[in-house]
């Protein structure tokens, strides 16, 4: 069955497919930069954000954690009746008998994104994974999907925390969830033993961070960043399609002596 995917790219420059509607322009961010030692100024550079304390006083946020939000800008029904139909575990549990937690319930298909019934969504995903690693991460690098997987969370379940080994990018698209439905939850891969008694939680104080979802989004985070899903206290299913990504091709730097040859590890 050949299917024609929507080419969700903008870096082709090629017109975009009918339907397509170019979200409106935002409001200006604050610049983000990195201090010129020679003049001075803070210059623009992705990550290093600089905040003005007062008194010449200077606040940085060093080695921070990328995470990226994208909303699908299409009608995806039939996708997501194709997804409500595919089956998963019949149960999910661990614990001691009696004293049972319910984890949610993953697709038997680990390679759903293969299917062509999920072509649109794989496009989708693939041109994300592009931006992350050109415009954030800087690299050259061409990640690939290796797995792929659905997630159904009802009543009861949850997903213990957990990262995601054999991968370099991981994410998640949620298309069932809405605000009653749990968050994903991160938490900090910093977190102290002992740490300051804290009146208001920010990003230098907290160990753990949720983030709800809107219907429709993809997350895209590192896979060691330890990650869970709350219980779900609703009477409706949460639906998520997770998975994993490693670059393409042999790997590293021949002079740099970091070559990882993967053609010969098979």
């Amino acid at each position: 069955m050949v299917v024609n995917a929507i080419d969700f790219s903008d870096l082709t420059k090629k017109p975009k497919p009918q339907g397509f509607q170019t979200p409106p322009p935002q409001p200006p961010q604050t610049q983000l930069g990195i201090k010129n030692a020679k003049t001075g100024k803070v210059e623009p550079a992705m990550g290093y954000p600089v905040n003005q304390m007062g008194q010449g006083d200077e606040l940085l946020q060093l080695f921070p954690i990328p995470v990226m939000i994208c909303p699908y800008p299409v009608d995806y029904s039939k996708e997501l009746e194709w997804i409500r139909n595919k089956e998963t575990r019949k149960e999910n549990k661990g614990g001691d008998a009696g004293n049972y937690t319910h984890y949610n319930r993953q697709s038997e298909d680990t390679f759903v994104l293969d299917k062509p019934e999920l072509a649109n969504i794989r496009a989708f995903i693939e041109a994300k994974l592009h931006k992350f690693v050109t415009e954030i991460m800087a690299s050259t690098d061409k990640l690939v999907i290796t797995q792929s997987w659905l997630n159904k969370n009802k009543k009861g379940e949850s997903h213990h925390e957990h990262v995601h080994p054999n991968s370099m990018v991981s994410g998640v698209w949620y298309p069932q969830i809405h605000e009653q439905l749990p968050p994903i939850q991160f938490r900090s891969r910093h977190q102290r033993d002992v740490s300051l008694q804290a009146e208001k939680y920010n990003t230098f104080n907290s160990a753990t961070f949720m983030l709800p979802m809107k219907r429709g989004e993809l997350i895209l985070f590192p896979s060691n960043l330890t990650h869970s899903v709350p219980v779900n206290n609703s009477e409706e299913e949460r639906i998520s399609l997770s998975f994993n990504s490693w670059p393409k091709g042999n790997m590293g730097d021949i002079k740099s002596l970091t070559y990882l040859p993967l053609d010969r590890c098979v």
